[in-house]
């Protein structure tokens, strides 16, 4: 098969003792390219000199050298070497040699042949990871739980994380890309403008040289990142609807408490009352305005998603009641306090619940 022109993208920083046998890996597996190909090397001022070497091998290996002074951050080098490229199929890689540059031809040829996105992946069939520790299975897996919670567009994709991945330039070409930290691919599968991703399994190998550059740091940057995309991809509104349809039902549920109290109803059989008309509610309103675009119409699929809403809301008061009891039983928490806690979990578990699957599965 005949490849389409690629620009090779891999950001570095203190990867000197890489960084020639990257090159030379990638030559070779790009040379059914010819000389259609380039490979850019975004090096955030190393102190290693790792720009320095690379620049050695310009003309033999099709070799560009960016050298950022007082930028740091491999998201926004990542962006620097999109910008810079001169072809239309882009691939990212990281330079620590975990990801193999003998998969790049696989990649671009899936882009090639109709994707818009081609992610290399660890965990479908023929991908495998490195052994994580238990703090950062735990981190990963939070990480990518949190992520497609919030964006629906990630829900399908396995590795959200990957750093090794190739698309069309047009994904990003009219797209205001803002990522922080080293998750980029997040950024371009929420704010892109795609139809088709598709995975390919890859080894991710052991770092051959060097240091991690994960922690703490890059952490808390990946929170603020996907705080970042919540605001920006609209998300933030979405939630904020949400509450503001769950206040309206708190008001409602009270207002009906009180009524059918004061007309004589046993207070606990107007309170199951108020539970229901609130819990109606609340799904008229979210139907209606804050998950209008999920399109769930007719008499059958709305039906089914009342249930599906009942059944969220059912482990949210249970949660609720739960805490409320445990805070306060067994810790001394004052009741009021492990209420509004009660009720912050139930909150954030009905919006998961709602956004996973509410409004998600149809009959």
């Amino acid at each position: 098969m005949q490849f389409m022109n690629a620009s090779i993208v891999i950001p570095t920083y203190n990867e000197r003792d890489n960084i020639q046998e990257l090159l030379e890996r990638t030559h070779r597996s790009l040379e059914p390219l010819g000389n259609s190909y380039e490979m850019i090397i975004v090096d955030d001022d190393s102190p290693d000199e790792t720009w320095k070497l690379a620049s050695q091998y310009t003309d033999a290996y099709h070799v560009r050298t960016v050298r950022r002074r007082g930028k740091k951050g491999l998201a926004t080098a990542v962006l620097e070497g999109v910008n810079a490229a001169r072809y239309d199929i882009i691939v990212v890689m990281d330079a620590d040699l975990q990801h193999p540059p003998e998969k790049i031809p696989t990649l671009i040829s899936c882009v090639q042949n109709g994707a818009d996105i081609a992610i290399g992946s660890r965990f479908i069939e023929n991908g495998t990871s490195v052994e994580f520790n238990l703090l950062r299975y735990v981190a990963s897996k939070g990480a990518g739980i949190l992520a497609r919670t919030l964006f629906r567009e990630v829900r399908n994709v396995k590795d959200i994380e990957s750093g090794f991945f190739a698309f069309k330039k047009d994904v990003v070409v009219h797209t205001d890309l803002r990522p922080i930290g080293y998750k980029i691919l997040l950024e371009l599968l929420v704010q892109g403008s795609y139809s088709t991703v598709t995975e390919v399994g890859y080894t991710f190998g052991k770092r051959k040289a060097g240091a991690s550059k994960l922690g703490v740091k890059n952490t808390a940057a990946y929170l603020r990142h996907v705080s970042s995309l919540f605001y920006r991809s609209g998300e933030l509104r979405r939630f904020a609807q949400f509450c503001a349809v769950g206040g309206a039902g708190a008001v409602l549920n009270l207002a009906v408490l009180y009524m059918l109290t004061e007309l004589g109803m046993f207070y606990g059989a107007a309170g199951l009352i108020a539970i229901e008309v609130g819990l109606l509610s609340n799904f008229v309103l979210n139907r209606s305005w804050t998950f209008k675009d999920r399109g769930v119409t007719g008499f059958k699929s709305t039906m089914a998603a009342l249930g599906r809403d009942h059944a969220v809301r059912a482990v949210g008061i249970i949660l609720n009641l739960a805490i409320l009891l445990i805070l306060t039983s067994l810790f001394g928490v004052f009741y009021l306090l492990s209420q509004l806690i009660g009720l912050i979990v139930g909150m954030v578990w009905n919006y998961g619940g709602n956004q996973w699957w509410t409004w998600e599965s149809k009959p």
